[in-house]
């Protein structure tokens, strides 16, 4: 039988991160324990879906970027498997372009936010699409 965390979100609700930048992923594993969240982090889309099937995180960050194509695979891909569908997305990119906002609408993602990000408006981000209260 396949262990899952509950749908609603715990004490600590868990974040994966997945970006390509070692300092970017350092940032945010570090920061966002201190706002209340639990992080697994790693560098690509292949990797992604191997840590939210293993971990069953309550939402995903992932940077997209135009210089990587398959960043939308990622996406596309986490919101078509039956296991991972339904936890909400937040993407992080560094184009701000309205064509960039109207694909991650239309892929489904629950938040678009702008590189840089401060870990801060992650974190009250995260808390929005988690249903929670800024601390």
């Amino acid at each position: 039988m396949e262990r899952r965390r509950p749908r609603t979100p715990p004490a600590r609700p868990l974040v994966l991160i997945v970006d390509g930048h070692d300092d970017t992923r350092d940032l945010y594993a570090v920061a966002l324990p201190s706002f209340g969240f639990e992080t697994v982090t790693v560098d690509d889309g292949v990797h992604a879906f191997q840590r939210a099937w293993e971990t069953h995180p309550d939402i995903i960050v992932t940077e997209v970027s135009h210089s990587r194509l398959d960043d939308w695979h990622v996406v596309e891909d986490l919101k078509r498997d039956p296991r991972t569908r339904d936890i909400p997305i937040i993407v992080l990119t560094g184009h701000a372009e309205p064509s960039v906002r109207e694909r991650a609408d239309r892929e489904g993602c629950a938040a678009l936010l702008v590189k840089p990000c401060l870990p801060e408006h992650l974190a009250d981000a995260l808390r929005e699409h988690l249903g929670r209260t800024p601390v």
